[in-house]
């Protein structure tokens, strides 16, 4: 079997559920007869149906599917695994709590061709009731995934946005220029890290508008709970991708800056919004005080490791932490599975 053209990567991690919606759009997308693909489930080390799941899938396919078991290295480590075993010349990266339509795949290659882009991205909307989305502020709507152009298209008609992780085309020659996913970013922030490298690299990057996600939010996730640990992986994350990108002293500054922010901005607004019963502003603020606490702990970390380990912190808000509901076998490592179309599915 030739090469396809391109590869639907789908890094996944306990969602069978999701995984099931998400493939019956995957495997039915629309190629207009112009070009042929395939789909990775790198599957890191689940504990549920996961592998039931695409092995029934497998069956009726009309696409290759290939599945891949790791052993819970977790997302940026299933991202670069999926950069090394993809074929063709494009990679397509989608969350496995996201859903979209069949013209999706050929959206995204057709705007690169238009556009002459070797990375290209799509908007992400949340997937939530219009009364739950209107409670939400944009502070919160940015930390569950929504492009910044579905609340200001306006804003963004001449300049689209940056491509986003969870819904992105990515050209070959882009991997052998800047390299993968960096796995020292254990509590997130991997994507927009390989994203800032490539814009850095001048890698040209393109947008289409029409190839949208909707990401699928389940009510637990509005919790407090959830959105503070959210919000401290974002700081961690900033502080870490600041340091790589910007060096010590500009994120030194930046975390004093925040820490101001946080006390004599974030603070008060939070206390009044309380007051007063504006609850998106509350959640807002709330975010962006345990954002300032993540990249204050993160920065202090990098500047005296020896002093500052924290580790039991960092181990608690690594990305795939927050949603871990069970542990991984007693065996320790699950073994590794990979199978094909082409084979027999156990």
């Amino acid at each position: 079997m030739s090469d396809p053209s391109a590869t639907i990567a789908i890094p996944t991690y306990n969602r069978a559920a999701l995984l099931k919606k998400l493939l019956e759009c995957m495997l039915t997308q629309d190629t207009q007869g112009k070009f042929s693909y395939e789909i990775l489930i790198v599957d890191d080390a689940s504990t549920d149906a996961t592998h039931e799941v695409v092995r029934d899938a497998a069956r009726n396919a009309k696409v290759p599917l290939r599945y891949i078991r790791e052993s819970g290295q977790g997302y940026t480590h299933a991202l670069n695994r999926s950069v090394h075993e993809f074929r063709g010349q494009w990679l397509a990266f989608f969350d496995d709590d996201q859903i979209t339509h069949r013209s999706w795949l050929y959206l995204l290659l057709d705007a690169a061709r238009e556009q002459k882009a070797k990375m290209v991205g799509g908007p992400i909307v949340l997937d939530l009731p219009e009364d739950v989305l209107q409670s939400l502020g944009p502070v919160c709507r940015d930390l569950f995934g929504e492009s910044p152009d579905v609340r200001n298209p306006d804003k963004f008609r001449h300049r689209p946005p940056l491509p986003s992780g969870g819904n992105r085309l990515i050209h070959r020659s882009v991997f052998s220029e800047i390299g993968g996913f960096d796995e020292r970013m254990v509590t997130g922030g991997c994507d927009r890290d390989f994203l800032l490298r490539a814009r850095d690299h001048g890698i040209p990057m393109g947008w289409a508008r029409k190839a949208v996600a909707r990401h699928i939010i389940d009510r637990g996730r509005l919790k407090t709970r959830h959105i503070k640990w959210y919000s401290l992986q974002w700081g961690c994350a900033f502080a870490y991708t600041d340091w790589k990108q910007r060096g010590r002293m500009v994120t030194c500054l930046s975390c004093v800056g925040r820490i101001f922010q946080a006390l004599f901005l974030n603070m008060p607004r939070y206390l009044y919004s309380k007051a007063t019963g504006n609850r998106a502003d509350v959640m807002d603020r709330y975010a962006l005080l345990w954002r300032a606490s993540g990249y204050t702990r993160k920065t202090l970390q990098l500047l005296a490791p020896a002093v500052f380990p924290q580790e039991e912190f960092f181990s608690k808000v690594e990305f795939r932490r927050v949603r871990d509901t069970s542990k991984i076998s007693a065996a320790g490592q699950p073994s590794r599975k990979i199978y094909t179309l082409d084979k027999r599915l156990p």
